[in-house]
Parts: C-alpha cells; structure tokens; sequence
C-alpha cells in the first residue's frame, strides 16, 4: 500500500509552520472567497507530500518543552508588508504599510511518531496595524485540532479549523475582515495487499463579517478507491459529492466522477492526479450542466538542493458580491525551491481563471484572470532559534477591473 505522509519530522519545522502562516497570510486573504472550497486545509493524508514532510534542511532544534506528555513548540513572528495597491483598484492606487505581530503555539502528543492515537493543535491571534489604514488595526485568530486513530489497515482523523482573514478580496473589490470555520473526518481503509478505500466527509463556513458580502456552506463527501498495478503505480476511482449553499445563488448540487492516477518514484518524484466529469444542478434555474473537475499535485526532487512543485485544481464557489453568479475557478501554480544548509530560495507563479456562471436572469460579466508572481529568500539565524523571511510579490488581474498590485514581505521569527 503507498505509504501515508508521515508526520514525525513536523517538530523539527515547528517554527517554518509558523513563518509560512504569517507569511502566506496576505497571499491568502486576496483569494479568501475561495478558501471555503478547500475541503482538506490541512493536508491530511496527501499522498503528495509537502517540504515539511521530506525532513529537509532547514530550522535545527525543535523548541519543545518535555514538562508534560507530548510536547509544545511556541514562539513569535513579526512581519512588515508594504503594498503597492491596497484596495486591488484600477485608478487611484492607495499604497499601505502594516505590521504583523503573531505569537504561536502548537501542541504534539506523539513527537516522535508510532503511536495509535495522536492529537496536534495549534493556535495563532495575528495583530495587525496599518500605517494609513489604522481604523482597520484588529487581531485575527486562527487555530485548528487534528485527532488521529492508527490501526493496523485502518487510518481516521477528524479535523477542525477556524480561520480569521483580513486583506482586498480579489472577487469583491473590497477590504473584508472575514472568518472561517472548517470541520470533517477523512478514513482509509486497506482491504487488500494492493487494494486501499478512502472517505472524507467535511463541512465548510465562510463569513465576511460586517462588509455587506455574501458568504457561503460548502459540505463535501466523498469515496473511492487505489489500487497497485505496480509498486510505483496506482490507479482508481472516486465519486465527489458537493453541496454549496449562499443567499446570493441558492443551492448547487454537483456529483463528479473522477478518475484517480497515483504515481512515486523511491523520494524523488510523487504524483497525484485526478479528472472527470462533474455533473452539477442548481435551485435558481433546475437546470444541469456538465463541466471538468480535476486536481493535480506534483513533486519532483531534482538533487538535494532544488525541488520542484506544482498544483494544479478546479473549485466553483458563489459569487460574494454579485448576486446571480458562481465562480467557476481554475488555479494553477509551480514554483522551484532552492535549499541550502541555513537558507532557502523559492520562486514561480499562480495563475487563476475565474469563469462567471450566470444563475437567472443577470447580465454578462467579464471573466477574471489573476497572475501572480512570486520570489521569496528565507534564512536562519542566531544558532537556528531566528528565522528570516523575505518575499516579493507581483500579482496582475485582468477582468471587471484591471489592477495590478506589489508586495514586499520582510519577516523574524523566534523559537523560544
């Protein structure tokens, strides 16, 4: 059976986890409309796994405290962002400063992995403060929980998230201080030496808060199936069922039929794809359309320094703004990371399509194109207990408004 990603070198990147939150806050909250899509913010049980789970090198230690079972990491990041276009508009570009303060904590029951039943949690409050924009300082909280039982042939963890975001939402135009709220459990389950089942049931709540948008309920299940052609290879199936919910376009019910492909080479080259149609139907109109769904994710590790990355997924959310319309979105990203002993280099690009669905009766609307542009340098300091981050940042959008938007990311922080 292809292995699950394995968790046990999570402690010693304890404080990147963090970084990363603070830094990919921002890039985040500019596509927050979207997030309500994702039905595994976590990553849990990705067959593709991420560089936190290779143990690659990077931050020593793991700023644990022993006084209790299991352990806590903790520590603080503080971050200063300049943007070039603060409200995303075409004309009139207000340009901004903020300051990020974001103490962490995370808890581990099981550091060193092995045991059958684990629990990790993790809570950061993130106080923002604007140069230009200070009726807009606040605290975002974000915290989630991941309980795991480990059998012999069977996996289930249940999960919990809960997101705050403040940034210019790209599909609305404007500064929204939203939340939101993630919840599910996901099982596997190996009925043979090649063969393995899989489900996932999840629940996801987005809310914008006091800006006047819509948000938006999108519950998620799934069941499918892998099985080992090879010891490198497997192929299935899986049926997705997705229920979306907002006051902006009623209900929309899709059933996708995907078609699974799963492929690794020793711990150089993962991949996992999968594509199929998606049949969907909507209250407004009752009429059933048939579109493409798919996902992709990729990982190739050239040599010990540089690896490259991809995703590539297709998600339909409701309008927040407009009402009458979905946004039927298709986002595609690749990057290469560079890694040294103390200090790491990253770049590439994420492009999103965003195709307006017209739900009744409502005029056309101009499709939205999103390129982004990505640099980033990262390096540790002090004995490895100091971490810092740098990124730029070029995003271009062409579609109902033309904007275009540069942020330069400047970052600490500490393991205590």
């Amino acid at each position: 059976m292809f292995p699950l990603v394995n968790y046990r070198h999570r402690m010693a990147w304890i404080r990147i986890l963090a970084v990363s939150a603070c830094i990919l806050g921002s890039a985040s909250s500019q596509n927050f409309s979207l997030l309500v899509t994702d039905s595994n913010p976590l990553g849990i049980g990705d067959f593709v796994p991420g560089g936190l789970d290779l143990g690659m090198p990077g931050l020593g230690g793991t700023g644990m405290e022993s006084g209790i079972k299991g352990g806590f990491g903790y520590g603080a990041g503080l971050e200063s962002v300049y943007d070039s276009n603060f409200g995303l508009t075409e004309d009139n570009e207000q340009s901004e400063v903020s300051l990020l303060f974001s103490p962490w904590l995370q808890y581990f029951s099981d550091p060193e992995g092995g045991a059958r039943v684990s629990l990790t949690a993790s809570y950061t409050p993130i106080f923002r403060a604007y140069q230009h924009n200070s009726d807009l300082n606040d605290v975002d909280q974000t915290g989630d929980v991941t309980l795991n039982f480990v059998g012999g042939k069977t996996e289930i963890s249940l999960f919990a998230r809960y997101n705050e975001l403040s940034a210019t939402d790209r599909l609305t135009g404007n500064f929204v201080a939203g939340s939101l709220l993630t919840g599910g459990v996901r099982a596997t389950r190996q009925i043979g030496p090649r063969t393995t089942l899989n489900a996932g049931l999840s629940m996801a709540e987005s809310d914008f808060g006091s800006s006047g948008e819509e948000g938006s309920q999108v519950l998620t299940a799934n069941f499918g199936g892998i099985w080992e052609i090879t010891t490198r290879t497997g192929l299935g199936s899986s049926v997705r069922y997705t229920q979306t919910e907002s006051d902006n376009t009623g209900t929309r019910e899709a059933w996708a039929l995907l078609a699974e492909l799963r492929y690794r080479m020793g711990e150089r080259i993962w991949l996992s794809a999968s594509l199929g149609p998606e049949f969907a139907k909507d209250s407004e109109t009752d009429e059933t359309s048939v579109g493409l769904a798919g996902d992709l994710s990729a990982r190739y590790v050239i040599n010990e320094r540089w690896t490259w990355v991809t995703t590539a997924r297709t998600a339909t959310v409701p309008s927040p703004s407009d009402a009458g319309y979905l946004v039927n979105n298709t986002l595609l990203r690749s990057g290469l990371e560079h890694q040294r002993n103390r200090s790491s280099i990253s770049g590439g690009f994420e492009f999103n399509y965003s195709d307006y669905e017209k739900v009744g009766a409502v005029p056309d609307r101009d499709n939205e194109k999103n390129l982004s542009l990505y640099l980033g340098y990262a390096r540790n300091l002090f004995k490895e207990r100091v971490a810092f981050n740098s990124r730029v940042n070029y995003t271009l959008n062409k579609g109902e408004t033309d904007w275009n938007q540069l942020q330069l990311t400047l970052g600490l922080n500490v393991a205590f």
